[in-house]
């Protein structure tokens, strides 16, 4: 499955569809996909006259989720087809609707040369995520929610404050939508008085600007419940491509002191400390070597035969590895997953794109010069 974004044309009428499925695709073996499920399959049969095909297929699933589905291969470009589900003709057949034709409209960025001696090129020490930490936590990961729970803790010794530490969720309060969207700090020093909400520190929102004619009903609210002073504070992961996260925030309301910029930096080291013990504990690495299939001067084909990771590499957008060509020093690589898929005795075969933290570039000639051996190698074999 292509996990990246690519420019694509797409294909919208009938005839044209049809035209590129039984030119290219009829009886050809095809990448299928629905959502966390993959197999191969094979177009046997183009029903003239309509958007409908049938499917040859090895693996039985469960069509009732409505999910869409993915076929795709790589011809010259990329092909991708979405379809939805229509019926069952046997256990080994199903039929289905083309929705979508899209094919990519640049050819391979890279020429692949295919490793042909085994054992030239390898990669080890993979570095990569236990559990993948996003924006949108439908089930929070244990390690998130046991790591906010001590925290919370924390931050409620010796006071009566009333303090949160939780996942952002959608429907929340405005004050929380926004600290989630800008990723800034949200301080009310005293919710009596006008000026409190007004700030002027990028690192902090500027509310008064937020609840614009609003802000008496935000004052005579914290009248009511007697909260004298408000903090919301955005906890951000930065994750290994460095992909700024928001997925939570510390929440603290007083009815009897004013929160300062001074607790602000107190709140800020602690959750800086956590959102380091969550990183660290989140990373897992393997030292075991598994081969590379093919190289370009932009990313590499991978065979994973490690159960574990044959599971969770899929679900990462990127990770590190050392990068072993025979002989040589390793490459430190940072790479980001484009595509996997699985073989027929179920190991996994990725296809990653090396990220531009990769030192890879940095030491650019040499890795030209073991691609040119790669190539000769093969043009030998």
């Amino acid at each position: 499955m292509e996990k990246n974004s690519r420019a694509m044309d797409l294909i919208t009428g009938s005839e044209q569809k049809n035209h590129i499925i039984l030119k290219y695709l009829i009886n050809q073996r095809i990448e299928m996909k629905m959502g966390v499920l993959s197999q191969t399959a094979i177009i046997s049969k183009a029903v003239s006259g309509s958007d409908e095909i049938v499917l040859e297929i090895t693996d039985i699933w469960d069509y009732s989720t409505k999910d869409p589905i993915f076929l795709s291969k790589m011809l010259a470009r990329f092909v991708q087809i979405q379809c939805s589900f229509m019926k069952s003709i046997s256990p080994t057949h199903v039929q289905l609707k083309v929705e979508k034709v899209a094919i990519a409209k640049k050819d391979r960025q890279s020429p692949r040369y295919p490793v042909t001696e085994e054992g030239f090129v390898n990669i080890t020490n993979i570095v990569s995520s236990k559990t993948i930490i996003e924006a949108n936590m439908f089930n929070i990961p244990t390690l998130v929610r046991v790591s906010f729970e001590e925290y919370e803790k924390k931050l409620s010794q010796n006071t009566n404050d009333f303090v949160s530490v939780n996942v952002f969720k959608s429907g929340m309060d405005h004050p929380f939508e926004v600290v989630k969207k800008t990723q800034k700090i949200l301080l009310i020093e005293d919710c009596y008085k006008e000026d409190s909400y007004r700030m002027e520190e990028t690192s902090y929102i500027n509310f008064e600007e937020e609840v614009d004619d609003h802000l008496e009903t935000f004052i005579k609210k914290s009248k009511e419940k007697q909260i004298l002073s408000e903090l919301i504070f955005p906890i951000v992961y930065i994750n290994e491509l460095e992909e700024v996260i928001p997925i939570g925030y510390v929440w603290v309301q007083s009815k009897e002191r004013k929160l300062t910029k001074d607790y602000v930096n107190s709140v800020s080291s602690l959750m800086n400390e956590m959102l380091e013990r969550i990183k660290d504990a989140n990373l897992t690495k393997t030292s075991d070597k598994f081969p590379v299939l093919d190289v370009s001067l932009t990313g590499l084909k991978i065979k994973i035969s490690d159960s574990n990771l044959v599971e969770t590499l899929p679900k990462q957008k990127g990770f590190l590895f050392d990068l072993f060509f025979k002989m040589q020093a390793p490459f430190k690589v940072f790479v980001k997953v484009a595509w996997w898929k699985k073989d027929e005795s179920g190991n996994l075969i990725l296809g990653v794109e090396f990220s531009s933290k990769s030192k890879t570039y940095s030491e650019k000639q040499r890795f030209e010069q073991n691609l040119e051996i790669i190539k000769q190698i093969g043009s030998a074999a």
